[in-house]
């Protein structure tokens, strides 16, 4: 887990103190000549700077005007007092009406001053503040109705990160000017009652649009590394994900000829293998195993059982074993084989076979104790 920066506030510290005294609306607490802070900390203001001055200025200065204020509300992964809110409540049709006489759309509580943004108290506060005098739901002013003591970690914080981009201003509409509807990316959260099944959207989400020509440009193509990240560029050996492609699309190296050729990759990246085969690990020990138990190589033909699978294991017999244990082979063995036709006729017939290839006679029958039986004649 992220470690916890020692300079952030303590809620836990403040439990005592009503939580109207330091939060009222959006406004920052202490921006009124550190009121309400001076209260208790009063002797630390008149003091020189300090530690305690960590918790709202990026550094230490003794000239107030030049210690920049940290961004509020705290943007870290840690989310302290974190609310409780139920999607499926608020994105209940019927029962937002019966509440509050109208449908709560996404915009309502997402979009303000024409701009995506997170909702806030002033947003909660045009259904529950007090004048609304809505029925069983919590008003602004108790607090741990909402709120919970403690910390949430931010998981989704951490997914749009590094060189990769995203922008909602331009996904309100497609290429043909056709609205996108939150529900289209965010197909989970009317069904979300906590933040930890409030998923985030899958990548596979987007190839649906971004590889449709009529509503995203050529240019914007998710196989276009450049259209989501900023410092990648896609190569032979560094193409796009499974997830990034139409699931009719395969990866710009995996020709005709190869299946064939595959085997170095598979044994050097057997992860980028596991991308779009989920059957395998991606461990390179086990990539060969996992696949070719499901895949039949390309020489295992339908005449390789009667004709050619000799030869070969005689020549190869570990790698017939990657994918065949002992007991396979001894399975077959075991029974007469073909050549010998008829229970009792091979005897007179077996000799112009042995001498093209005695070691077939010899994989199951021992020389010792059964040819020497009847060929031990003295020549005369």
């Amino acid at each position: 887990m992220p470690p916890l920066d020692k300079t952030r506030l303590s809620h836990s510290q403040h439990a005592q103190i009503a939580c109207v005294s330091c939060h009222q609306g959006e406004r920052r607490p202490g921006s009124d000549e550190h009121k309400p802070c001076d209260d208790c900390h009063k002797q630390a203001f008149l003091e020189p700077p300090g530690e305690l001055c960590k918790v709202c200025h990026t550094k230490i200065t003794s000239h107030p005007l030049a210690a920049p204020l940290k961004p509020y509300p705290v943007e870290d992964l840690w989310r302290a007092e974190p609310v409780r809110f139920s999607h499926k409540v608020h994105a209940d049709p019927a029962h937002m009406e019966a509440k509050v006489g109208f449908h709560v759309a996404c915009a309502d509580c997402h979009v303000r001053d024409g701009k995506l943004a997170r909702a806030n108290h002033a947003t909660c506060a045009r259904c529950h503040a007090a004048e609304a005098k809505l029925e069983n739901a919590p008003s602004m002013g108790a607090c741990q109705d909402c709120h919970k003591q403690g910390l949430n970690f931010r998981m989704r914080k951490r997914l749009i990160k590094n060189d990769l981009r995203f922008d909602h201003e331009r996904h309100h509409t497609d290429r043909r000017g056709t609205p996108i509807r939150c529900e289209a990316c965010h197909p989970q959260s009317a069904e979300s009652t906590k933040y930890a099944d409030h998923a985030a959207p899958r990548v596979e989400l987007c190839v649906g649009c971004h590889d449709d020509t009529d509503r995203t440009p050529n240019e914007l193509r998710m196989r276009a590394c450049e259209t989501c990240h900023s410092q990648r560029a896609q190569t032979l050996t560094s193409i796009a994900p499974r997830n990034h492609l139409p699931l009719t699309e395969r990866p710009i190296d995996h020709t005709l000829a190869f299946r064939r050729d595959h085997a170095e990759v598979a044994e050097h990246e057997g992860e980028r293998c596991a991308g779009c085969h989920t059957q395998m690990s991606g461990r390179p020990r086990d990539a060969c195993d996992e696949c070719h138990q499901t895949m039949r190589p390309f020489d295992h033909t339908i005449t390789f059982r009667e004709l050619d699978h000799g030869t070969e294991a005689a020549a190869d017999r570990d790698r017939c074993a990657r994918c065949h244990v002992i007991e396979f082979c001894t399975a077959c063995h075991s029974q007469r084989p073909r050549s010998h036709g008829f229970p009792g006729t091979f005897g007179t017939a077996h000799g112009g076979l042995a001498r093209i290839n005695v070691r077939s006679c010899l994989t199951c029958h021992d020389q010792q104790n059964e040819c020497v039986a009847c060929h031990n004649v003295r020549v005369p």
